[in-house]
C-alpha cells in the first residue's frame, strides 16, 4: 500500500471513529494529519491522469501507420477476423476494418471517476468532523434564551433564566389543573414582581425564586419582558410548568429520571440544529416525570477537543446543550437537578481548586449550580433535600478529592474531604428514621465492577478506605440506594453493605465498542444487571412510600430496545420497615 492509500484509509477510519464510535481526542488529532496528506496525494493523482503529457502527443501513432500495421498483421495471421474484398483482378484480399480513432489526447481529459468520488467522500467526512468538533465556536448561541424550572420544593420554585435583549423582566404565575393544559376555574394571575435583566457578567443568566407556593400543586409560570419603549408594553418570552413537592415527611409517590453524560449530535448527523437524542427519548416520558437527577458530564470540555481554560470557553459548551431543541422542550416541562463530574472541568479531575477549576465552576454555577437546591454549607456544591418523606443527598466528588494514590499514605486518600464527609454522616443520622427512602447521588460509581486502569483511579474503587467507611454506615440505613453514572455503561449492583446501586449512562454519548469494561460479582458484590451497548441509556425510578413497606422500582430505557418507549429491564427492590 502506497502512502496515498494509507493516508486515505487512515482519514476515513479516524473520521468515522470520531463521528460515530468514540469522539476521542487523539483520533481527531491523527485525522488532522491524515486528511491533508490524503487530500494532497489524491489531487496530485487526479491532475496527473487529467493532463496528457506532450511526449505522448509526439509519439502518438498516425492513421496511416495504424492501417498499414493492421493490414500486415491480418495477412500473416489467418485467424484474425477480417472482411473479404474482391479486387479488379479477381483476387480476394483479407483486411482488418479500422475504427475511427479518437482524437489524440481526448481520453486523457476525462476526470477519473473513482478518484473523484474518493475525493468527495474524504472532503465530506472532514467537513462533518469540523462541524462536530468546532460547532461551539461556529455557532456559539450568543442570543440563546433559557427559561426552565430548577429545584421545586413544597413551597417555592427556582427559575433559571438566560435573556440577552435587555429590559426589565416580570414573572406571573397561576395554578392549573392536574392535566397541565386547562386553567383552573376563576384562578387569577399573580405577579412575582419585576426585576432587572441579567448582565454579561453572568453570561446573561440569573436564577430567581418563587415563594409562598402551595404544596402538591401544579403551576404555570410566564416570563414577560417590559420592552424599553414609550408605551412600556410587555412581551411574553416563555412559559414553564411544574408541580410543587408534597409537604415534608408526608408519604408520597415520586417518579424521576436519572442518568449522566451527554454530547450534542453524537452519533453525528448533518443538521443545522444539533440535537441530544437521549433528551428526545426522555420526552416520551416527560408528562409523568416529577424531576430528573442529572449526575455529571453535562458538557465535555475536553472531548474531542479542549478549547481552553477561560470562563467563556466553558460557557459556550453549556449554551450548545441548552440550544438543542430537545433540551428546550424537555426542560420546560421537567425540573432538572445536577451534580458535576470531571468533564465539566477536565478528564479525571483531581486537582481540587487549581486552575481551570475556578472558571469551570463559574460557568457550571451560572447554568446548572444555582438552580439546584440550596446547600446547608455556603459556597459548596454538595446538597441535600427532601420530597415528602423521600430524602436525597448529592455528593461533590471532585473538588475535595486527593489523588487516588496519595504519596506514602494510601489510606489518607479521600474523595469527599473531611468536611463534606462529616456533613454526610450527620445527614445519615437525621434521615435514618425520618425518611422512608433515601438516595445518595454520586457522579462516579460506588461499585468496584469497573476495574480497568481508568476506573481504578477515578471511581470509588480507587478510594477503598473511605468507601468501606461509608458502606459500614449505610448498611444500617434501611431503604438507602446509590445513584451514579460516568462509565457509559449500565449496571445494577447489590453492594457488600446490602445497599443497591443503579449506575446509568450515557443519556446521549458513546458507548465502548465490542468489549465492555465491567466485571461481575467482585469483592462481595452481586450484579443484578449489566448492559454495555446503547448510545442512549437512562433510568426512571418509581417510589411509593404510602405503604408501610416502601416500593422502589427501577426501569432501564434504551433506544436499542423498543425505541425507548418501553423498559429494557425492570427491577423491583425489596423495601424494608423503616420506622
Amino acid at each position: 500500500m502506497n502512502i496515498g492509500r494509507l493516508a486515505s484509509a487512515l482519514h476515513i477510519i479516524c473520521a468515522s471513529f470520531v463521528l460515530w464510535i468514540v469522539p476521542a481526542q487523539y483520533v481527531f488529532f491523527i485525522d488532522l494529519v491524515a486528511f491533508p496528506v490524503s487530500l494532497f496525494l489524491t489531487l496530485r493523482d487526479i491532475i496527473k491522469k487529467y493532463q496528457c503529457p506532450s511526449s505522448l502527443r509526439e509519439n502518438a501513432p498516425t492513421r496511416d501507420s495504424v492501417a498499414e500495421s493492421a493490414q500486415t498483421t491480418a495477412r500473416v495471421d489467418g485467424s484474425r477476423a477480417g472482411v473479404r474484398q474482391r479486387t479488379k483482378e479477381g483476387n480476394i484480399q483479407e483486411t482488418v476494418p479500422l475504427d475511427k480513432p479518437e482524437p489524440v489526447g481526448k481520453s486523457a481529459k476525462r476526470l477519473p471517476a473513482g478518484k473523484t468520488m474518493l475525493l468527495f467522500v474524504k472532503v465530506a467526512l472532514f467537513a462533518m468532523v469540523i462541524d462536530f468538533v468546532y460547532r461551539p465556536l461556529l455557532a456559539p448561541a450568543e442570543d440563546l434564551f433559557v427559561f426552565r424550572p430548577g429545584y421545586v420544593s413544597h413551597d417555592s420554585a427556582k427559575l433559571h433564566i438566560r435573556y440577552t435583549d435587555g429590559g426589565n423582566l416580570e414573572m406571573r404565575y397561576r395554578k392549573i389543573n392536574a392535566n397541565g393544559f386547562e386553567f383552573a376555574d376563576n384562578m387569577p394571575w399573580e405577579s412575582a414582581g419585576e426585576f432587572g435583566p441579567p448582565t454579561n457578567q453572568t453570561d446573561y443568566t440569573t436564577t430567581t425564586t418563587l415563594q409562598n407556593l402551595q404544596p402538591a400543586t401544579r403551576y404555570l409560570v410566564e416570563l414577560h419582558s417590559r420592552l424599553p419603549t414609550l408605551h412600556a408594553q410587555t412581551a411574553l418570552l416563555g412559559s414553564v410548568e411544574f408541580k410543587t413537592a408534597p409537604p415534608p415527611h408526608m408519604p408520597t409517590r415520586l417518579r424521576f429520571g436519572t442518568g449522566s453524560c451527554i454530547k450534542p449530535n453524537f452519533p453525528y448527523r448533518p443538521s443545522k440544529t444539533p440535537d441530544i437524542y437521549g433528551f428526545s427519548s426522555m420526552l416520551d416520558h416527560s408528562d409523568s416525570l416529577d424531576m430528573i437527577m442529572f449526575m455529571g458530564d453535562f458538557v465535555y470540555a475536553d472531548v474531542p477537543l479542549y478549547f481552553g481554560p477561560t470562563t467563556e470557553d466553558y460557557r459556550r459548551l453549556y449554551r450548545q446543550v441548552y440550544a438543542a431543541q430537545s433540551s428546550r422542550r424537555l426542560l420546560r416541562k421537567v425540573p432538572m437537578l445536577h451534580v458535576y463530574d470531571d468533564h465539566e472541568i477536565k478528564n479525571n479531575w483531581h486537582k481540587q481548586d487549581q486552575p481551570p477549576m475556578g472558571n469551570a465552576m463559574t460557568a457550571y454555577n451560572e447554568y446548572n449550580g444555582l438552580p439546584n437546591p440550596p446547600s446547608d454549607v455556603p459556597n459548596t456544591a454538595y446538597y441535600n433535600f427532601t420530597y415528602g418523606n423521600i430524602a436525597f443527598y448529592a455528593w461533590d466528588t471532585r473538588r475535595y478529592r486527593t489523588h487516588w494514590e496519595t504519596p506514602n499514605n494510601h489510606e489518607a486518600s479521600t474523595m469527599l474531604g473531611l468536611k463534606q464527609k462529616q456533613h454526610f454522616i450527620q445527614w445519615l443520622h437525621d434521615v435514618n428514621h425520618t425518611a422512608a427512602v433515601k438516595f445518595v447521588v454520586s457522579s462516579v460509581p460506588v461499585t468496584t465492577g469497573w476495574s480497568n486502569f481508568d476506573s481504578s483511579q477515578d471511581t470509588w474503587r480507587g478510594y477503598p478506605t473511605e468507601r468501606a467507611e461509608i458502606l459500614n454506615l449505610t448498611q444500617h440505613i434501611p431503604n438507602l440506594f446509590f445513584l451514579s453514572g460516568d462509565r457509559h455503561e449500565m449496571a445494577a449492583v447489590e453492594l457488600p453493605s446490602g445497599n443497591i446501586e443503579f449506575s446509568t449512562s450515557p443519556i446521549s454519548q458513546f458507548t465502548f465498542p465490542l468489549v465492555g469494561k465491567f466485571k461481575k460479582d467482585l469483592g462481595g458484590e452481586r450484579t443484578l444487571h449489566y448492559r454495555r451497548q446503547g448510545h442512549v441509556k437512562y433510568g426512571i425510578l418509581d417510589v411509593d412510600t404510602e405503604p408501610a413497606i416502601p416500593r422502589i422500582t427501577y426501569s432501564l430505557y434504551t433506544t436499542d430496545v423498543h425505541q425507548g418507549k418501553r423498559p429494557a429491564w425492570v427491577y423491583e427492590a425489596r423495601g424494608a420497615i423503616w420506622r
